[in-house]
C-alpha cells in the first residue's frame, strides 16, 4: 500500500514544525519557519546547484548586466531576511534557556539566587561574580587528580 503524496495532510516534519510554532505570533512563526527550513541540508544543496546552474547559463550568455544587478539585489535581500530570522529565533531560544536556568537555580537548595537575571546586570557586577566564582574554584580541592 503506497501513500498518496498529494493528500492535504502534512508530513511528519511539517507537523512537527507546525506544532512547535503554533503558539507563536504570526511574524515570529514566519521567521522561525524561514530559519528552520533554510537550515536543512537539502535546501543548501538545492541553492548550491541552482547557483552553479545560474553561473553556467550566465557564462554562456556573457553575464548580462541586468542579471548581475538582479543577483546582487537578491542576495542582499535574502541575506538581510536571514539575519533577522536567525537573530529572532536565537534570541527567543536564548531567553527560554535563561528562564529554564533561572528556574533550576530557584529550585535547587544552596544555590545563589543572586545569579538569576545576571545577564541583565551591569558589567561591573558580572565581573565581580566572575572573580568570586574564580576564587571559589581555585579554593576548592582539585578532583581531577585520580
Amino acid at each position: 500500500m503506497t501513500r498518496d503524496l498529494s493528500d492535504d495532510e502534512p508530513g511528519p516534519r511539517q507537523r512537527r514544525i507546525a506544532h512547535r510554532t503554533a503558539q507563536l505570533p504570526p511574524a515570529s512563526r514566519i521567521l522561525y519557519r524561514i530559519e528552520h527550513y533554510t537550515s536543512l541540508p537539502v535546501v543548501a544543496l538545492a541553492i548550491v546547484l541552482g547557483l552553479l546552474g545560474l553561473v553556467v547559463v550566465g557564462a554562456v550568455l556573457g553575464f548580462p548586466t541586468a542579471w548581475v544587478t538582479a543577483f546582487q539585489v537578491s542576495v542582499s535581500a535574502i541575506t538581510l531576511v536571514m539575519v533577522f530570522a536567525i537573530q529572532h529565533t536565537q534570541g527567543r531560544e536564548q531567553a527560554a534557556t535563561q528562564r529554564k536556568l533561572d528556574e533550576l537555580i530557584r529550585a535547587l537548595p544552596g544555590t545563589n539566587e543572586a545569579l538569576m537575571m545576571l545577564e541583565e546586570a551591569p558589567g561591573d557586577v558580572m565581573l565581580d561574580v566572575e572573580e568570586e566564582q574564580r576564587d571559589v574554584r581555585s579554593a576548592s580541592p582539585d578532583t581531577d587528580d585520580a
